[in-house]
């Protein structure tokens, strides 16, 4: 279940998101960057994305991807 504020991962482009809104099973996420959002069904963030642990920050991120 995905919580206001959580980092995530995506799978597919690298690019790291912050979970903003959540309304029934709609998520609406936010780039780092802030210059991209994603909405999607919180069943696709196990597919497509990996949480990032708070105390593991953004350590280990390619910092290309990091605003």
């Amino acid at each position: 279940m995905a919580m206001l504020g959580e980092k995530l991962k995506s799978s597919l482009t690298g690019l790291v998101y912050e979970v903003k809104l959540i309304k029934g099973i709609s998520v609406l996420l936010e780039s780092i960057d802030r210059r991209s959002q994603v909405l999607t069904e919180e069943e696709n963030l196990d597919i497509f994305y990996e949480k990032i642990e708070e105390n593991n920050s953004l350590k280990n991120l390619n910092p290309l991807l990091l605003p």
